[in-house]
Formats: structure tokens, C-alpha cells, sequence
């Protein structure tokens, strides 16, 4: 009568046990941090091992962000919007595989324009 004893209390704790972890899961089901109504990762691509560049949507601004194993920096802000830049993954150039290119391509070639004209301005005073 002992052991039987010991069989049922083991099957009210892990009984118990079960019961509290799906209760858990019920009630954090909105805390996870996957999918964020402010942030939101639109493209990416992988840059090796643990390298990565990234096309972040952070409450209606794009930016350009760097991964790696030790730190993520921001490269640069995209000049387009999200509609925008989703249009633009849409469109017939982009089946090809060219959206995160074009748009790296754009974002660069913004930068060097906007870097030479602050040096133009600085030169003329």
C-alpha cells in the first residue's frame, strides 16, 4: 500500500507540473519579442559565418544595420518607406534576387552623394 501511495503522489506533482507550464504558455503568449509591432526585420542576408547586414523597420524608418558575433552597428538610414521598399522587392527586377542589392546599391550611392555634398559645403566657406 506504500508504493501505491508513492505512485499517486508522483502523478499529482508531475500532473501539477503539467498544469502549471501550460497555464505559463497561456499567459505570456503576448511577451514574446519575435515579432514587434515597432520592429521588424524586412531583408537580410547572410555575410559568412557570423556577419550579416539587415534592412530594419523600426516604427516606419528603414535602416541599414551591420551583425556580427560581437556587436550590430546602423550603417545607414534608407531613404524610402516601407510600402516603398516592399514595392520594390515586388516588382519584376526584384524576381530576380536584386532587392537587397538595388537597395544597398541606392543606400550607398545616397550616402556618397550627401558625404559629398557636406564636403562641397564645407569647402566653399
Amino acid at each position: 500500500m506504500n508504493w501505491l501511495w508513492m505512485v499517486f503522489s508522483l502523478a499529482g506533482v508531475l500532473g501539477l507540473f503539467f498544469i502549471l507550464v501550460y497555464a505559463m504558455k497561456k499567459l505570456n503568449k503576448g511577451l514574446g519579442y519575435a515579432n514587434g509591432n515597432k520592429m521588424k526585420v524586412i531583408d537580410r542576408v547572410s555575410l559568412g559565418k557570423d556577419g550579416m547586414l539587415a534592412v530594419v523597420d523600426v516604427a516606419g524608418k528603414l535602416m541599414l544595420i551591420g551583425v556580427s558575433g560581437q556587436h550590430i552597428e546602423k550603417l545607414a538610414d534608407i531613404d524610402m518607406t516601407p510600402e516603398e521598399y516592399y514595392a520594390q522587392r515586388s516588382s519584376p527586377e526584384s524576381q530576380s534576387g536584386m532587392s537587397f542589392s538595388s537597395a544597398f546599391a541606392e543606400v550607398m550611392k545616397r550616402k556618397k552623394g550627401t558625404e559629398k555634398d557636406n564636403g562641397d559645403d564645407k569647402g566653399s566657406n
